[in-house]
């Protein structure tokens, strides 16, 4: 029996390979640069703290509902998340930059 190459069926969890979840690792990693803390990126993906903590470790597989949930966070379509491509960058922010005060008495 040949395979086909059109899926008949959505991915489930069981049908991310390695390579889609370190992506999808990588992208959970990114968020903790951005945001500072584990529990505010389990806060932004929507699920617990030690969902996403054993997902990247390695001690749980993952599911497609989380790898939406990641994808979503960071502003990617779930194919491009799964593919590694790299979030959106936002701009950086402005500070205002003002001149050093000087010392001292009338110049």
């Amino acid at each position: 029996m040949m395979a086909s190459d059109h899926r008949d069926r959505p991915l489930r969890g069981s049908d991310l390979i390695e390579i889609q979840r370190a992506n999808l690792r990588a992208l959970l990693r990114h968020l903790h640069r951005e945001l500072g803390s584990w529990i505010l990126v389990a806060h932004k993906v929507g699920f617990r703290r030690s969902v996403v903590l054993a997902f990247c470790d390695g001690t749980e597989p993952g599911n497609m509902a989380l790898a939406r949930s990641i994808a979503r966070a960071v502003g990617l379509s779930l194919d491009d998340a799964l593919a590694g491509k790299a979030p959106p960058r936002k701009a950086p922010a402005l500070s205002l930059v003002t001149p050093p005060k000087r010392k001292g008495g009338a110049s």
